[in-house]
């Protein structure tokens, strides 16, 4: 059995035979060390470790984040290069929600699995607010569709990116403050 350690700074933990002299996290002396022990089954540590949730939410992030670019170089720049990059905000917009679903349905594992309920005050807020995220995406995937992108629709389709972005901002600030915490059991 290997023994593991946590920093009281810091919240880090690793192995006792790999500290060095200093916290390789925040750099204070190896003195704020305490030995470690897990409190959760092996099971949930299991899936907590597999990082299925942080991984999945960058990619609607990294979809929605271009969105707004996007869609302003596509209006400044009328010749074939904006065309281009209408066209790929256009699939992205698509792909957005199917990005989407999958982070929610991660966030809902994830939740289940850290805090063995999604009825926390925390867990709702975020379940509120990855709908509203998801409604969004696809209204702005479904308006996309049936009026394309063009000069008039330009105003209305960078408004919803901006709101997706914010929704995962929200979305971010709330799930920062949960990454640690976790029922023991």
């Amino acid at each position: 059995m290997r023994n593991e350690v946590y920093c009281k700074a810091c919240g880090y933990i690793m192995r006792e035979e790999k500290l060095g002299e200093v916290c390789p996290a925040c750099g204070v002396p190896k003195t704020a060390f305490e030995p470690y022990k897990e409190k959760l089954s092996k099971k949930r540590r299991f899936i907590l470790d597999l990082h299925i949730h942080p991984i999945t939410v960058h990619f609607p992030q990294a979809f929605a984040g271009i969105l707004p670019v996007l869609i302003i170089g596509g209006i400044l720049l009328t010749c074939k290069f904006g065309d281009m990059l209408i066209s790929t905000a256009t699939v992205l917009i698509y792909l957005l929600p199917l990005t989407v679903l999958p982070s929610i349905a991660a966030g809902l594992i994830d939740g289940k699995t850290r805090f063995k309920s999604l009825t926390t005050i925390a867990l709702k807020r975020k379940i509120i607010t990855g709908s509203l995220l998801l409604v969004l995406s696809i209204l702005m995937a479904v308006y996309t569709f049936t009026q394309h992108i063009t000069m008039s629709s330009y105003p209305l389709i960078l408004a919803m990116s901006i709101a997706c972005i914010l929704c995962q901002v929200i979305l971010g600030q709330i799930g920062n403050k949960l990454m640690d915490s976790k029922l023991p059991g």
